[in-house]
């Protein structure tokens, strides 16, 4: 029963959901003829959607494509990017070593320069203080030039009176020089020349003999033949010059 069709049924056809089969024929029929423009404004409107699809399609290719191509660009440009910032990274540290030696090399120079000028200025002292000792010598090389042209000057005279004397001995006579007029006036010790034979001078910090006067040296005798000042210069001393008396008494 229940695989029997149930339109064979006697109570099928007064089936109340059930059409009539003229209906559903009628239906069919009225479908065939009725209007179609609204299925050509529907047909229309989802061919219209369709190339707005297919459009944005083709937009989403192509945008697809540049994206794409720039991904790649992109990806070129990162590698060499990278290939810069390795090369760049290189030629940075070959260059930081290479400051680095100079910059040594510069503090060693510096401090070479340092030591040398601390050697001139050492040289420059002791330069200094030789010339300042060459002046010096200079100075005093000329003052004993000048005291030795003035003692051979003094000594020359002295030779020459003591030559006068001993010719005024030898003829038997006394030469007394008139003595200076301030003889004894302002001098500050006595330079007493003997002329027996010989020459000698001796110095003495008592006040100076008078013209004539009697002085007894070393246990001989002599007498005050002249007085006068020095001639050295800046000498304060009273020259006074003596002859033994024994050349007199012998005379």
């Amino acid at each position: 029963m229940a695989h029997e069709d149930p339109r064979g049924d006697r109570d099928w056809e007064h089936w109340p959901g059930r059409k009539p089969d003229d209906e559903g024929i009628r239906h069919r029929l009225r479908a065939l003829f009725s209007s179609t423009d609204g299925d050509d404004a529907l047909e229309a409107r989802i061919e219209e959607k369709g190339r707005e699809i297919e459009e944005h399609a083709d937009q989403l290719q192509t945008t697809i494509s540049d994206l794409e191509r720039r991904e790649a660009r992109t990806g070129q440009l990162r590698t060499a990017v990278e290939e810069m910032l390795r090369q760049g990274s290189a030629e940075l540290d070959e260059r930081h070593a290479a400051l680095t030696q100079l910059s040594t090399e510069l503090a060693a120079r510096e401090e070479a320069v340092r030591a040398g000028e601390r050697d001139i200025a050492v040289r420059k002292q002791e330069l200094g203080a030789v010339e300042l000792r060459r002046a010096a010598v200079e100075r005093r090389e000329e003052v004993v030039s000048a005291r030795e042209a003035e003692l051979e000057r003094i000594t020359s005279a002295l030779g020459e009176r003591e030559h006068a004397l001993t010719a005024d001995r030898d003829g038997g006579s006394i030469v007394a020089f008139p003595p200076s007029p301030d003889a004894a006036a302002g001098f500050e010790g006595t330079m007493l020349v003997l002329t027996d034979p010989g020459y000698r001078m001796a110095d003495r910090p008592d006040p100076p003999p008078s013209l004539g006067e009697t002085v007894d040296i070393d246990g001989a005798g002599y007498r005050v033949v002249r007085t006068g000042r020095s001639p050295l210069p800046g000498d304060r001393r009273c020259w006074v010059y003596l002859e033994p008396l024994e050349t007199n008494s012998g005379a």
